[in-house]
């Protein structure tokens, strides 16, 4: 795709300075919003990219991926510090994060799950594993918490991507 490694570079620098967002859905399929500050994205597993994320059982994205196992990483624009303020401290439980931050969800092409009009890239995947706690994969600080409380980790296929219109 045109301009991907681009944008896949520009997503490494917003993981680094405010985050990514990471969409997800319940079976309902209400979307929610969460701001993620760890993500690993390879371009070749067999013949797709993948993406690779981290969720703890706190987080009510865990129980929509628990659901639904999809998820989508959007790279928000510059000039949308508030929205990843706003989906990284609120809880998608008690708001609805695209209302709240004024944000448009369009379908995706390959999963469920809505992707953000408002982005600058759109990453749709699909969990092919999730390993669960025990496991030696985060920090050792990480690991120091309780079980029920350590980050799942969930990998998944890249379906397709979409650079949003500049």
């Amino acid at each position: 795709m045109k301009n991907l490694e681009k944008h896949i570079q520009r997503a490494f620098h917003k993981l680094n300075h405010g985050g990514l967002l990471l969409v997800s859905a319940g079976k309902d399929g209400k979307p929610n919003i969460m701001t993620i500050g760890w993500w690993l994205f390879g371009w070749f597993y067999y013949d797709r990219p993948m993406s690779v994320v981290a969720v703890t059982p706190q987080r009510y994205t865990f129980k929509l991926l628990e659901e639904v196992p999809e998820f989508v990483v959007a790279v928000p624009r510059d000039g949308m510090d508030s929205v990843t303020q706003i989906c990284g401290t609120k809880s998608g439980r008690d708001i609805d994060k695209f209302k709240e931050c004024g944000l448009t969800a369009i379908p995706s092409r390959h999963i469920r799950v809505p992707s953000i009009k408002e982005c600058e890239l759109n990453i749709e995947c699909r969990i092919y594993h999730a390993l669960r706690p025990p496991h030696m994969i985060l920090a050792p600080k990480h690991r120091e918490r309780p079980l029920h409380m350590q980050h799942t980790i969930y990998f998944a296929e890249v379906l397709g991507a979409y650079i949003g219109e500049e």
